[in-house]
């Protein structure tokens, strides 16, 4: 039986509801960093999904900035095709940003940039304190590098049909590109375990119709809100539970050993 969400048109008209979410984040105290644990300048680098740039995060930007961190964004202008070459771009934007400096920093991905900011904390290992995923099919992206075939899932119709759509583009920007059986860096990093100094946070949608229960990271603190897969982005508690463990810096980490247990290359 199909799922009420499960149809293109359903998704789409949840998603656009994300706008009461953000709605609710610019009058919510928590946004303007009020009662916050101030930052004191940590550098937070910030990654968008599957066709994003760093446009739609701009209110998270806004909000690290107001709580006294530093926001560093991808530079992505478009989040889409070979994850190698993306990864690298991020990568060489974060030691541009930092100039040298070899302090820590934390790392935030919605959906496919949650998977890629797994991989550039592998790369990093001791320098990333923090590490939070939003609505990331981390479990199936895993699953697909070790099996070197994407694995199916059970998505619905507009998640099969983002799927394709992501390969069909990745065919076309970076037609050289044979992931996930190419064994690049970023495939590398992504089957390397974190260092145990990253704590892990992942925040799920209760409403996500995009990425499955099996596309889910297991390890590290997990929280669930409402919320649709974009809406993650906007929903004022998940702003309040970044606040709460960005400001845990006593590197604790969950990360090592990390491995999934299901999933597919859902790309998102």
């Amino acid at each position: 039986m199909k799922k009420p969400l499960d149809g293109p048109m359903s998704v789409m008209i949840r998603e656009f509801l994300s706008v009461f979410d953000l709605a609710a984040l610019l009058v919510d105290p928590a946004f303007y960093g009020i009662g916050a644990r101030r930052g004191l300048g940590k550098p937070v680098v910030v990654i968008p999904g599957l066709f994003g740039s760093d446009l739609y995060l701009q209110p998270l930007n806004n909000w690290l900035c107001w709580s006294g961190y530093k926001p560093i964004q991808s530079n992505l202008d478009f989040n889409a095709g070979c994850l190698q070459r993306l990864s690298a771009q991020i990568i060489d934007q974060i030691e541009a940003q930092l100039d040298d400096d070899s302090s820590s920093f934390a790392l935030i991905g919605h959906s496919r940039g949650g998977s890629m900011a797994w991989s550039i904390a592998s790369h990093f290992q001791d320098r990333v304190s923090h590490l939070v995923m939003l609505g990331s099919p981390i479990a199936s992206m895993m699953a697909s590098v070790e099996t070197g075939k994407p694995v199916a899932v059970p998505v619905g119709r507009a998640g099969r049909s983002l799927m394709r759509m992501s390969s069909a583009i990745r065919h076309i920007l970076d037609p050289d590109c044979d992931y996930p059986t190419c064994g690049c860096p970023f495939v590398s990093d992504i089957k390397r375990p974190l260092s145990s100094r990253t704590s892990i946070l992942s925040i799920y949608g209760r409403d996500d119709s995009l990425v499955p229960k099996e596309a889910r990271v297991t390890e590290g603190e997990i929280l669930e809100v409402s919320a649709s897969h974009v809406g993650l982005v906007y929903n004022p508690e998940v702003y309040r539970a970044l606040a709460k463990f960005l400001s845990n810096d006593q590197g604790a980490g969950q990360g090592a050993g990390y491995r999934s247990g299901a999933g597919g290359d859902t790309g998102l």
